[in-house]
């Protein structure tokens, strides 16, 4: 892919002994939102601070819009419109004078623009940064990140914390003022419901890994889970290709299929004749547990504090 926006080759990261990134390969094309989905702990933060070169890598390569994240940082922060977890402004600054701060470091900073933004968001440029909601902050964030028409946009867990209401704003305004205007976007987070409703396409990290890439209609078309009821008591063996689980009760099933297809059902009564099947679309957080076992939500720290 020629045209790609970003494209990673074995990218590496390590702390000491500990590996947050190892060997990811990726390409992000043109005009799409694109969202790295994982939970806490995953790499998805370390991947995306060195594409921006805001942490040195340890090993492979990335470019970003054609510039190499390891020698070229200035050059790409200055071309990327940035959305971090923890926002880093003044916060006895107003919104204005946070804008007009903010506007000395990009030549291309644009004044209608965050003005039209502004109203858009339907903020107060009076308004210090201490007196804003955490919806009305990240409203902010993305503001300062837009105003000075970057290319690309890269959203490090931009919702995490926020209430739903807040969140699906936020989306929303994600598509209208970034991919409508043919911007790439890049989102992390492990709130995979958010990236359900934006993305195009997404890439799975698990433990410092990328597990698949995929569009997200594709992804989404593939998987299916299917109640399978039996009138006279379930069969004692049953073996079919694409079964990803399956749970059985003495006279019901649930079985999550990965590579479901119109041949699925024919084949299933077949091999279980008088079988009634019922089938569902997953979203892509159930997607996310059939194939990882935990919710995104969850590191493995999480996990064993919990144990």
């Amino acid at each position: 892919m020629d045209d790609a926006v970003i494209r990673i080759e074995k990218l590496t990261k390590r702390y000491g002994k500990q590996t947050a990134v190892s060997e990811v390969s990726l390409e992000v094309p043109p005009g799409k939102i694109f969202a790295l989905m994982g939970r806490n702990g995953a790499g998805k933060s370390s991947l995306i601070r060195m594409l921006l070169g805001l942490t040195p890598i340890t090993s492979g390569g990335a470019t970003v819009l054609g510039f190499d994240s390891a020698k070229q940082h200035v050059a790409i922060r200055a071309r990327v419109g940035y959305v971090p977890e923890a926002h880093h402004m003044y916060r006895w600054m107003t919104i204005a004078e946070v804008a007009r701060f903010t506007a000395s470091f990009y030549p291309t900073w644009n004044e209608k623009s965050c003005a039209d933004l502004i109203r858009k968001f339907d903020l107060d440029p009076s308004k210090r940064i201490r007196e804003l909601s955490r919806g009305m902050v990240a409203k902010v964030a993305l503001t300062l990140a837009l105003a000075h028409e970057p290319r690309l946009l890269v959203l490090d867990e931009p919702t995490d914390g926020l209430d739903a209401v807040v969140r699906k704003e936020f989306l929303e305004s994600i598509v209208s003022v970034a991919a409508d205007e043919g911007r790439t976007v890049l989102i992390s987070s492990h709130l995979l419901q958010d990236i359900e409703r934006v993305a195009d396409r997404v890439a799975l990290m698990e433990e410092s890994r990328i597990g698949l890439v995929e569009d997200t209609d594709t992804l989404k078309a593939r998987f299916r889970e299917l109640k399978i009821t039996f009138t006279n008591g379930a069969p004692t063996a049953f073996n079919m290709p694409g079964v990803l689980s399956l749970h059985k009760e003495p006279r019901e099933w649930l079985m999550v299929f990965e590579k479901f297809g119109p041949e699925t059902i024919p084949q299933l009564q077949s091999s279980l004749p008088g079988a009634q099947i019922v089938t569902r679309d997953m979203t892509l957080e159930e997607i996310f547990v059939a194939l990882v076992g935990k919710p995104a939500g969850e590191s493995a720290a999480d996990e064993r504090k919990r144990a």
